[in-house]
């Protein structure tokens, strides 16, 4: 029997298309506030069942997406978590590290899937650097960078000047707000060479508030992140600059490889060789070794070129799904989401207090759970 899918809030619909092509699903349900949006929505993209009511929309699937303003997000997933409903939950996974502990618990107590649908693992050149991760070209991984550099100033208020949601939990306060698009493939490289990586403590310092005094929140932060191994990542978030759009620029160093996403156009770049003084380097385009992407990405004929993100939002669907039917953990479950959750909020906290370096809690250790949270 197929599975009964469920979308909350219109942002989930980007994945309608990936859903739809896939047969072991039918999108069944939609819930949505605004009446308007509902119909129209559910019309345009044939759901036929419609709610104003999240738990009405749970008695009616099998698995729901959870795609509602960022402060939603735990509650949503804790309610379908404990009606035994899998979730795909869209980024960050929560607002505060009480709900990042609230989500382990209901995660513990279910037997329902957990997926948080950071899509930008899922583009074509991340899916061919973590390729070449598993084929060890890179050698010995150590340092990663990854930059979400996007104006969005007309996101903070509605068309009738009100403040919304991102208005006080983007650009409320200071700090990586919105940090997993960055640090998500980045981190997920350094998985895929040792699944045991996990970043340990942050260390967040701004550049000020200069070019929109209404909002705390200050233009460019940079955040570093010590990993487990000591290994390092650096992050830069930009969500207030007069700049062009840059939403995904990476960077991956090891003893043997390195990668270059491209910054202003042109094809990323990548080095492989050994480690010889003086060596004569150049660079290479990452594109030179397309052969190693998987078959589904190689297909011209595949549904996910029908779908937004370069396809990355039909990938994120079928991990979804096939986690699901498979039995299997997906490849962001429930502690990595956290994880790259708690690291930006995390850094808020740093950057409050000039710079510090604060740890981030183990979600697999039950004894870090504040003993309010059972």
């Amino acid at each position: 029997m197929a599975l009964r899918i469920g979308i909350v809030g219109k942002r989930g619909l980007a994945f309608a298309a990936g859903f739809r092509a896939s047969p072991e699903c039918v999108l069944t349900a939609f819930c949505e506030l605004d009446a308007e949006v509902l119909h129209r929505e559910a019309d345009e993209h044939g759901v036929p069942k419609r709610f104003a009511r999240y738990e009405d929309l749970l008695g009616e699937v099998d698995a729901v997406v959870v795609a509602t303003p960022m402060p939603c997000h735990a509650a949503q997933v804790i309610l379908a978590l404990e009606a035994g409903k899998h979730v795909m939950s869209e980024v960050t996974a929560a607002v505060t590290l009480d709900e990042c502990w609230r989500i382990a618990l209901a995660a513990e107590r279910s037997d329902a899937t957990y997926f948080m649908a950071e899509n930008y693992l899922f583009f074509r050149s991340n899916v061919l650097v973590s390729e070449l991760v598993k084929q060890g070209l890179f050698g010995e991984l150590y340092y990663g960078e990854g930059e979400y550099l996007h104006e969005v100033r007309n996101y903070h208020h509605d068309a009738e000047g009100r403040p919304t949601w991102r208005y006080d939990w983007q650009v409320g306060t200071s700090g990586n707000t919105y940090g997993t698009h960055s640090l998500g493939p980045v981190m997920h490289w350094f998985q895929v060479a040792d699944p045991d990586e996990r970043v340990e403590s942050v260390v967040c310092l701004g550049s000020g508030v200069h070019t929109d005094p209404e909002h705390p929140h200050e233009d460019t932060s940079i955040t570093l992140r010590k990993l487990r191994s000591g290994k390092l990542v650096r992050l830069r978030l930009d969500m207030m600059s007069n700049r062009p759009h840059l939403p995904d620029y990476y960077s991956l160093q090891g003893t043997c490889g390195v990668y270059e996403a491209p910054r202003c156009g042109g094809d990323p770049k990548v080095w492989f060789g050994d480690s010889a003084d003086g060596a004569h380097r150049e660079w290479r385009s990452l594109w030179d070794f397309e052969e190693q992407l998987p078959a589904a990405w190689r297909d011209p004929d595949s549904p996910a070129f029908r779908t937004g993100h370069g396809g990355g939002d039909y990938f994120v669907v079928r991990e979804f799904l096939e986690a699901i039917l498979d039995h299997r953990t997906p490849v962001v479950d429930v502690f990595r989401a956290l994880e790259w959750t708690a690291a930006g909020l995390c850094s808020q906290t740093s950057i409050a207090h000039g710079g510090v370096p604060i740890r981030v809690p183990d979600f697999r250790d039950a004894t870090q759970r504040p003993v309010w949270i059972r």
